[in-house]
């Protein structure tokens, strides 16, 4: 993610954003260019991401085709730079380990991406529930 691009209020406001429950709207894998690869979970996927006040996250996608599901429960850290680490306590594989994620939080939009704009990346669309 390029600096303009990051939504990076400060530390207390950036968690607190972040706080409730998101139902997906989207999951893509982009080239670098920000071009349109795949939709591994197809055009319409469901899923939940959860944060809690004490920090915590919870996260359900069901499989799809070839992709697996996403299941795990942990802990999650917010940069104030806009960097996620949701520390996985309890996963399915081969979610069993922390998840770093580039976050951009908008009103009830929130997007996660495996890594900066500008690289090949899976990028998640999420809306406040």
């Amino acid at each position: 993610m390029s600096t303009t691009q990051r939504a990076s209020p400060p530390q207390a406001a950036w968690d607190s954003g972040l706080l409730g429950t998101w139902s997906l709207r989207s999951i893509r894998e982009l080239n670098a260019d920000g071009t349109l690869l795949a939709e591994p979970y197809g055009q319409q996927p469901s899923g939940r991401l959860h944060y809690g006040p004490a920090h915590q996250v919870a996260v359900v996608v069901p499989g799809h085709a070839d992709a697996p599901a996403v299941a795990y429960i942990g802990d999650y850290q917010a940069d104030p730079d806009g960097v996620l680490r949701h520390v996985v306590r309890v996963g399915l594989p081969p979610f069993t380990e922390d998840q770093v994620r580039w976050a951009r939080l908008d009103g009830d939009s929130l997007t996660l991406s495996t890594d900066h704009e500008g690289r090949r990346r899976i990028e998640l669309r999420w809306t406040r529930a």
